[in-house]
């Protein structure tokens, strides 16, 4: 393989957002921590060098996680695990999504009126909705009584639905997290993490239906009652940027939210859990993070040596990607990159596991001396 060397920093238009694999500069006095594993910025990451201080954060857990990559960008004890409340709700959508027809008829055995101190969408015994319409009076005011209704009309009983939540965590790769109920009421061992809790809500943004209904900040739902329901999300209509997701609350839980924000045409999660008060926390970190970060393009800088004739035309090496990963303005001015390109390309099949199997080389992308992306190569 034939490797080039470009040391010079990238004129990129680099104005900032983290990513897993970025260390900050050197620490300043005490209180500053990250990851070893991800380099991701921590709670109390106070007077680095060049780096605004972090918003003090009350909420016993919280994290932030670029939503393209899953990255986290910063946490406060983002893996521990605590009683999720009604962000439960986010993989009962996810289960049914995956398992069920929208369009299905689903017959309610609840009776709203008797689950006292419940969060209900005012379900009544016998009504017949659509899993269509349920999934809305599940996400919009948080309905424990469309949750019951859309786990025992998809699986049969609430057990089986809880262990497909569980199967789906599993396969999801999330080891905090561990359901007992479809509804998220407090239940010994039912719990998740700030960082879990993101990818469950990545997984569901991916279906069109779920980012309309998580969305949705009013609905009335007719069938043979009129469910007139409200968002229990109290950032829709606030912050245009806010698109979902989730909020819980119990006595365990105290209260929690799941924001999925529209940055630079990007999704930033922010997950908030076991605070007073979720709204000065999750406003606090969505400012810091919209001010300091950006999502960032990776290509190779405009130069004669990415310039090859093929044929008697010119073409010009380029990275085949349109990966945009989150910098922080602090590391933006160190981002170097190193091209391995592929002996004869274009078009040579190379031995790389994380490339395409036709390719004309790699890039590999480095910010504050850490690794942020490798991506392949091509001639256009």
């Amino acid at each position: 393989m034939q490797t080039r060397h470009f040391r010079t920093l990238l004129a990129l238009i680099l104005l900032g957002s983290g990513i897993a694999g970025f260390r900050p500069p050197a620490s300043i006095g005490s209180g500053s921590t990250t990851d070893a594993a991800t380099g991701a910025l921590y709670a109390g990451s106070v007077g680095i060098a060049g780096q605004p201080a972090v918003p003090r954060v009350v909420a016993s857990a919280a994290a932030v996680v670029d939503g393209d990559t899953g990255s986290l960008l910063w946490g406060k004890d983002p893996h521990v695990a605590y009683a999720p409340a009604s962000m439960t709700k986010m993989m009962t959508a996810l289960v049914a999504l995956e398992q069920g027809n929208l369009d299905r008829i689903l017959t309610s055995n609840i009776d709203a009126t008797t689950m006292v101190g419940d969060s209900v969408m005012g379900l009544h015994r016998g009504e017949q909705l659509t899993l269509r319409d349920l999934l809305y009076g599940l996400l919009v005011p948080s309905g424990d009584d469309a949750a019951l209704v859309i786990a025992r009309g998809i699986s049969g009983d609430d057990a089986t639905f809880v262990a497909q939540m569980n199967a789906e965590a599993s396969q999801l790769g999330l080891t905090e997290t561990h359901f007992v109920n479809p509804h998220g009421l407090d239940a010994d061992g039912h719990v998740s993490s700030p960082y879990d809790l993101i990818q469950i809500a990545r997984a569901a943004m991916h279906f069109p239906f779920f980012r309309q209904v998580v969305a949705t900040q009013h609905i009335v739902i007719t069938g043979k009652w009129i469910y007139d329901m409200t968002n229990t999300n109290y950032f829709l209509g606030k912050r245009p940027d806010v698109i979902g997701v989730k909020t819980g609350t119990t006595d365990r839980a105290l209260h929690a939210i799941t924001i999925a924000d529209d940055f630079d045409g990007h999704l930033l999660f922010v997950t908030i859990m076991h605070t007073p008060d979720y709204v000065p926390d999750a406003t606090a970190l969505l400012d810091y993070v919209r001010t300091n970060y950006r999502s960032v393009p990776l290509d190779l800088p405009t130069s004669s040596l990415n310039q090859v004739d093929v044929a008697g035309k010119p073409e010009h090496l380029t990275v085949d990607s349109d990966y945009r990963p989150f910098l922080p303005r602090w590391v933006a001015s160190t981002v170097t990159m190193e091209e391995t390109l592929t002996p004869n390309s274009p078009l040579r099949v190379t031995d790389n596991p994380d490339l395409p199997p036709a390719n004309d080389g790699v890039a590999s992308f480095y910010a504050g001396g850490e690794p942020v992306a490798r991506l392949p190569l091509t001639l256009r």
